[in-house]
């Protein structure tokens, strides 16, 4: 009996002295007023710092609808991805069709577009993953270019226009570096006053290929 009864006594011990950390971390924990997650109306979420988690440079190749005939749109893009989700970066792309000709040191019919790009990509680890973006740009369309002689200050005889271009992508991750991206999305222009196209001639659909290098 006096064998159990210190073993017993032995056992009570250690029990105390094994739980005492534990509640003196969970008393810890209680008492501190700063939740670990957001705390929201609908559904809890970790809150994430944002990072800076890589960059990229794609050439791009665009076809486009422009005054009722077929446009080309070569254009490069560059910037930087937050959490491998959201990316912002600018854009330059130069807008030409058919009629469109470049000479030594004067041309016709030619344009270019570019500003600030956003962008949301779906799942960017997935081996084929999506991506939707917006680019909200200014340009110049040039009836007539040339060394500003007889033409305009300026080299440039046309008008400018403003344009919002939103795009919806699918992304092929081909290698660690480089990905393949494909879309369609609208070309919406708004033209100021001068000669040449219209705001409904600057605006059309807009089909666009990039290959993408970077660090994703």
């Amino acid at each position: 009996m006096k064998t159990l009864a210190i073993a017993s006594s032995i056992s009570l011990v250690t029990l105390a002295l094994a739980s005492a950390p534990v509640l003196a971390q969970s008393s810890a924990q209680s008492a501190d007023p700063t939740p670990s997650e957001q705390e929201t109306l609908v559904g809890h979420h970790r809150a994430e710092a944002t990072r800076v988690s890589g960059w990229f440079v794609a050439p791009t190749l665009a076809t486009t609808s422009f005054a009722s005939q077929l446009g080309y749109v070569p254009g490069l893009r560059g910037g930087i991805y937050l959490n491998q989700r959201f990316a912002i970066g600018v854009t330059a792309n130069v807008l030409a069709t058919q009629d469109s000709h470049l000479g030594d040191h004067d041309g016709r019919n030619v344009g270019s577009y570019g500003g600030l790009l956003l962008q949301y990509v779906v799942q960017s680890n997935h081996l084929l993953h999506a991506s939707v973006e917006s680019t909200l740009a200014s340009g110049r369309w040039c009836n007539t270019v040339g060394d500003g002689k007889g033409v305009a200050p300026d080299g440039c005889t046309g008008r400018t226009f403003v344009a919002f271009e939103p795009v919806a992508n699918l992304e092929l991750n081909v290698a660690r570096h480089v990905r393949v991206a494909t879309g369609v999305g609208y070309r919406f222009a708004v033209a100021a006053r001068g000669d040449g196209p219209t705001s409904g001639d600057l605006s059309g659909i807009v089909a666009r290929t990039s290959v993408v290098f970077g660090s994703f």
